[in-house]
């Protein structure tokens, strides 16, 4: 029988990757690009009661938000592989496409890190971050599974995080994609649970 999920508030934080119109509305510029993104609506309302729960119970709540320079001029290896996105403006600066998605939009007291590349932990101060406030133990929610959440997953695993995914809480792009990560993450790299378990835990 598995063992119960215990997490210690002080020392964990729930992070929210890219909850953001590009990647969840169906007039964002993925979805105007092709890719399907109307999976990634589904976890909304379990985000949603994770993170009043975090709240509740004192447990820090870090958004991470993709945006790129106004002029796409970091968009990098992205930009060779999906060149439509040049043209669509993806997640840049200031664009209603990098603004959070309504309902998902941080709260008073959240910290907020903005990243140009699809682990949270690229190139941002959010290792340093955590650090500072000793957390050891972080919860991975967002989309996509297959992408942003798991390079953030590997990477805070790579650092020596304790990683928690709640597995209603993410959403890839197929059935397909979102086995394959929550796969790796329960072989490898995170301890998968029911949100309510995770709930459970932090209250």
């Amino acid at each position: 029988m598995p063992e119960k999920l215990v997490l210690e508030r002080r020392k964990t934080a729930v992070l929210v990757v890219d909850m953001q119109n590009a990647f969840i509305d169906p007039k964002g510029s993925l979805a105007r690009m092709g890719v399907p993104v109307a999976r990634n609506s589904a976890p909304i309302p379990h985000i949603s009661r994770l993170l009043e729960a975090a709240r509740a119970a004192g447990v820090r709540v870090v958004h991470l938000q993709f945006v790129l320079r106004g002029d796409l001029g970091d968009l990098g290896a992205l930009g060779k592989r999906f060149p439509p996105l040049r043209e669509l403006k993806h997640c840049a600066e200031g664009s209603w496409d990098a603004a959070f998605y309504a309902g998902m939009e941080p709260k008073p007291g959240d910290y907020v890190i903005q990243k140009n590349r699809f682990s949270g932990f690229h190139g941002t101060p959010l290792d340093a971050t955590l650090r500072c406030v000793g957390v050891d133990t972080v919860i991975v929610t967002g989309v996509a599974t297959n992408v942003c959440v798991e390079c953030t997953v590997r990477d805070a695993f790579m650092r020596d995080y304790r990683v928690v995914v709640p597995r209603e809480t993410t959403s890839a792009y197929s059935e397909e994609m979102e086995a394959a990560s929550m796969g790796a993450f329960g072989f490898m790299f995170a301890t998968v649970a029911g949100v309510d378990e995770v709930m459970a835990a932090l209250a």
